[in-house]
């Protein structure tokens, strides 16, 4: 019965070191992509001026939809191919 104590014991060890080791690989892995984000987050920023126009039209279209233009248009094209709303 001591002998099936002593093999779990050391089971046990051998199998809180083997993840203890993960973790320690694990968290090195976390922080060296913690830093490239942190570099890609810094470097970022000049390029993202450049999509200034890019959000400018994005953000027209927009406002487009929610004034209306945009339901006039599905509607005119329901009238051509016929699938329009009976209101």
């Amino acid at each position: 019965m001591t002998t099936v104590l002593v093999v779990c014991a050391v089971v046990v060890t051998l199998a809180f070191t083997a993840l203890a080791a993960q973790a320690i690989v694990t968290m090195r892995q976390i922080r060296n992509t913690a830093r490239a984000v942190e570099y890609l987050a810094l470097n970022a920023d000049g390029k993202l001026a450049a999509l200034d126009p890019v959000v400018d039209a994005v953000q027209t279209v927009a406002e487009g939809v929610s004034a209306g233009w945009f339901h006039a248009a599905r509607a005119v094209y329901g009238l051509f191919t016929g699938r329009h709303k009976n209101a």
